[in-house]
């Protein structure tokens, strides 16, 4: 497919949480890469988890169940989630997909780690 971007996942810690941004084309492909670097982060037991998807120009089922893994895996160990998509695409996949109704979205970063500090402790 002409235009295809690959994803690439970074990873970094903020006083709040561990982000987990990601960029480029979250599909069937791709998928995968986001749900392996967000697991290994979760086995270390992080305070919260930022996904950021701001970066993101497509947004698959596949990337959508990796989020929704992600909403189950978060609320088994306890962890806050933020979610960070100001971008059409993905607020529109997540909106569809009726995910925004188990999770927040986030426009920032700065935004989601707001919202982090704002939840009773656990």
């Amino acid at each position: 497919m002409t235009g295809e971007r690959t994803l690439t996942v970074r990873v970094r810690t903020v006083p709040e949480a561990v982000v987990v941004a990601a960029a480029g084309d979250l599909d069937l492909g791709s998928a995968p890469v986001l749900r392996e670097r967000a697991r290994a982060v979760l086995k270390d037991r992080p305070g919260a988890l930022i996904v950021d998807l701001d970066d993101i120009g497509f947004c698959g089922s596949a990337g959508l169940q990796v989020l929704a893994e992600l909403v189950a895996a978060t609320q088994d160990g306890g962890v806050p989630l933020a979610v960070v998509a100001g971008h059409y695409p993905v607020v529109r996949a997540v909106r569809l997909s009726r995910l925004d109704e188990v999770f927040t979205l986030h426009a920032t970063v700065d935004d989601a780690c707001d919202w982090i500090r704002r939840q009773p402790e656990r």
